[in-house]
């Protein structure tokens, strides 16, 4: 236990000498007329005193009599804490030193401390004269000792000291004047005056005396002045002629002090004693309550919930059962039993009508549902946002705000977080929180898209708040929003500066070095990315970022040309990190390099060992796919189909699979199982309809029903609407539609409809001729077999002239097939030579 007890002492006694100074801190007036109000005055009757003086008031008295009434009045309203309707009777009271005294007193008991002080400044030489006099000099006092103008109220004590040694609160007196130096931090003259009253035979005054020295020396004082502290308290407390109040007092400050000596099982017997001794349940339950606070420190989180339920047990009445219940929900959310403190609260909540207890719960509630596993954010934020509103306390407002703010965070409603962190920093701009919440706030606005503003506010915590923790983790976010921005040179920029700027973090500078070459090797400067990759390995061995480092640098030596060098690196990352999150990565980046040279056999067993020791990774889908391909780059389409087949088994969602049933398709068109790669060229059609392999999907259908027209003629128009298929689709590139319009020729001039298989030839030709088509190598070639095949038809026809226009057309296109159409032309005319003159 670390805290004292010094929050939660009850020192019965001094309250009610505190009571009895009250009464008869003024004395009687000097009237006779008034004995039976002075009497209910003195006897604590004050709704009854009330009564008699405004019975005077009503009866037309003198002038004098209604003054001597109104000031008993005041008196009573002031035992009757009703301070506004005292300042409203006395409105009227001009400058009597009775009206001056219980105005300054009104405005005392109404924290009004500097009204207070100039209503006894009135008073002047006339109050100082007056029987009021001693009262107005030790209400003074207390003015000024609440206003902290200490070595005033000192002055103030001290007259009265000694202007009143006679005066019924001249011992009073006294103990204020201890307690002033105590608060000035003269504690040896406070001690002084404590031992001096210590010796008095007044027992009560010494018994509380003694209370008082030993609070001072355990609380002021050094270790030392423990042991004497815990003689005097333990001798009062048991001491059975000590007065009771003062015996449980003794044992509460003798609580204070073993916790503040960390001796938890005495600090727990004493207040245990405390409890023992304490006769009436309204004294008992704040000590309990004190106690089950006790255990809570000590983590007895069952001790202290089983005390709460005493205490609400023997609750002397509804309204502190129920304040229990807040207490019992507050100790179940210390102990992290939030789903305990969630129901505890709940039921305060269904039953409790004050205001500030409801704020409370409305907080603890909000943040048990929040602790909660997995937390109940979006409850949570609803909670704190109503405990923002009406709970009092600056500190716990500023807490609830910026809980709300986390709680709206990870709910993923970010725009509601980013308006309380924003507000949070309006609100409370001297908070030391306020860096924290920007910093948040600049998170928000970056999981909302709003780079730049997210930007704008990370600089700012980097500027305003240059010293602080989160000024770093700024600076990092602001490279974080650059890098989503793919701005490599701004990155690069931002990460070098990070390393000039935070250098006493290693960590930091780690990151930022390995950073700066990922900004390098993006900016595909790939000498200085290895150097930084370098740095990282050699500078930071043991940080987090050397694997990562240790392959990248071996791809920066690929990019520049060393390609032995950089995948001897990446293989020996490999063998050194087979576990790694990133070897995955590595594999398939050597796999794809195999891939790309040609050497399939050295590519394929690489992706086949991510399938089989990364199953769940991403990449294991594709490293399947891509051993499939390379099997089929080696002809051995049976292994490639059941390559493709094991993804659609085991992956059916992976993003892959369009390409997986393409190649699939064409692994089957290879070994001549046309009917089968129309199933796979049909599953993207239907399954993946935005796919890019659509397109090209109903062309191999088409092509694939084509061959098998040959033994069944019906499946031309099948064909044929498969093409007709990529002519309707706008997506389709001009180079397919091109071999889509050829191929519906073929499946005409098949069909025996050659007048129909030209014009689609010529529609081809047209195209190409006319509209623009780019000369990509396929639009030539579909041009070409077009054109050739259009003119075959008109040489069957025997229609010459027709024929050669077309082979024209080709000859003007500036193609390849150029020269072999001016042959054919050439031939036509030589073989018919008439036609031609």
């Amino acid at each position: 236990m670390r805290n004292t007890l010094s929050s939660i002492l009850i020192l019965f006694s001094l309250l009610l000498s505190l009571a009895a100074g009250a009464q008869t801190a003024v004395p009687a007036p000097e009237s006779t007329r008034f004995p039976n109000i002075r009497a209910s005055l003195n006897d604590g009757f004050f709704v009854l005193a009330e009564q008699q003086a405004r019975g005077v008031l009503r009866a037309e008295p003198s002038d004098e009599e209604a003054r001597e009434a109104t000031l008993l009045l005041s008196h009573a309203l002031w035992g009757q804490k009703r301070f506004t309707e005292m300042l409203k009777q006395l409105r009227n009271c001009a400058g009597e030193p009775g009206c001056v005294y219980w105005r300054a007193r009104a405005n005392f008991e109404l924290r009004r401390y500097a009204v207070a002080l100039k209503e006894l400044e009135k008073g002047g030489e006339a109050l100082a004269q007056s029987r009021y006099a001693p009262a107005a000099l030790r209400l003074k006092g207390h003015l000024q000792q609440q206003g902290g103008t200490l070595d005033e109220a000192e002055s103030s004590f001290r007259e009265f000291d000694e202007a009143f040694p006679q005066h019924p609160d001249h011992m009073e007196n006294r103990f204020d004047l201890a307690n002033v130096l105590t608060l000035q931090k003269r504690v040896p003259e406070a001690m002084s005056i404590y031992t001096s009253i210590s010796e008095e035979p007044d027992r009560e005054s010494a018994e509380r005396a003694r209370l008082k020295l030993a609070h001072v020396l355990y609380t002021q004082g050094a270790a030392d002045s423990f042991d004497p502290a815990r003689d005097l308290l333990g001798g009062l407390a048991t001491n059975v002629q000590t007065r009771l109040a003062y015996r449980i007092d003794a044992y509460v400050d003798l609580a204070a002090l073993e916790e503040k000596a960390q001796n938890e099982p005495a600090s727990v017997a004493a207040m245990r004693a405390a409890i023992a001794l304490s006769p009436d349940a309204r004294q008992r339950v704040p000590l309990k309550l004190s106690l089950a606070r006790m255990l809570l420190r000590d983590g007895d989180t069952a001790g202290a919930l089983k005390l709460l339920e005493e205490c609400r047990a023997e609750a002397p009445n509804e309204t502190i059962a129920t304040e229990l219940q807040l207490e019992k929900a507050g100790a179940l959310l210390k102990a992290k039993r939030f789903e305990g403190a969630d129901a505890a609260y709940q039921i305060y909540l269904d039953v409790a009508d004050d205001p500030d207890g409801l704020a409370k719960a409305y907080f603890g509630k909000g943040l048990a549902l929040w602790s909660m596993d997995p937390g109940r954010y979006a409850e949570a934020a609803v909670l704190l946002d109503r405990a923002v509103n009406e709970l009092r306390s600056p500190i716990l407002r500023a807490e609830a705000l910026f809980k709300a703010g986390d709680a709206y965070y990870m709910a993923e409603k970010f725009e509601e977080a980013e308006k309380r962190y924003r507000e949070y920093g309006v609100q409370f701009p001297d908070s030391p929180h306020v860096p924290n919440a920007l910093y948040q706030q600049g998170l928000s606005l970056a999981r909302l898209g709003k780079r730049p503003e997210a930007l704008a506010v990370f600089q700012s915590v980097e500027q305003n708040f240059p010293t602080n923790p989160f000024a770093e983790q700024a600076a990092l976010r602001s490279a974080d929003v650059l890098w989503a921005n793919r701005k490599w040179e701004e990155v690069l920029a931002k990460y070098t500066l990070i390393g000039q700027t935070y250098t006493n973090s290693p960590a930091t500078q780690a990151l930022s070095e390995f950073q700066r070459g990922i900004a390098l090797y993006r900016l595909r400067q790939y000498p200085d990315a290895q150097k930084a990759f370098e740095s990282v390995i050699g500078t930071y061995p043991e940080s987090e970022y050397v694997p990562q480092a240790t392959y990248l640098r071996g791809y920066s030596l690929v990019w520049q040309g060393k390609t032995d060098e950089g995948v001897a690196i990446c293989q020996t990352f490999v063998e050194k990190y087979p576990d790694s999150e990133w070897t995955p990565e590595v594999v398939f980046w050597l796999a794809e390099l195999y891939f790309n040279q040609g050497r399939y056999a050295a590519a394929e067993p690489l992706f086949l060992r991510i399938a089989a020791d990364f199953k769940a990774h991403h990449l294991a889908p594709r490293a399947i796919y891509w051993a499939g391909r390379c099997a089929a780059e080696q002809s051995m389409y049976p292994e490639a189909i059941t390559r493709y087949s094991e993804i659609a088994k085991n992956y059916p969602t992976s993003d892959i699979l369009p390409q997986t049933r393409f190649w699939q398709g064409d692994a089957l068109t290879l070994l001549g199982e046309f009917s089968r790669a129309i199933l796979s060229f049909d599953e993207i059609i239907k399954n993946f309809p935005e796919s890019y392999l659509v397109n090209a999907a109903w062309g191999r259908k088409g092509d694939c029903q084509f061959t098998l027209a040959i033994d069944d003629p019906a499946r031309y128009a099948e064909a044929m609407n498969s093409f007709q298929a990529i002519l309707d689709r706008p997506s389709a590139a001009t180079a397919l539609k091109l071999q889509a319009e050829y191929k519906i020729g073929r499946c005409l001039e098949k069909t025996n409809a050659p007048d129909k298989a030209f014009i689609r030839y010529m529609n081809v030709v047209y195209t190409f001729v006319n509209e623009g088509v780019e000369r990509s190598p396929d639009a030539v070639v579909w041009f070409t077999k077009s054109a050739f095949d259009a003119a075959k038809l008109k040489e069957r026809d025997k229609d010459w002239k027709a024929a050669v226009q077309v082979y024209e057309r080709v000859a003007g296109a500036n193609v390849p097939a150029k020269d072999e159409a001016l042959k054919r032309i050439d031939k036509i005319k030589k073989d018919n030579w008439l036609l031609f003159q």
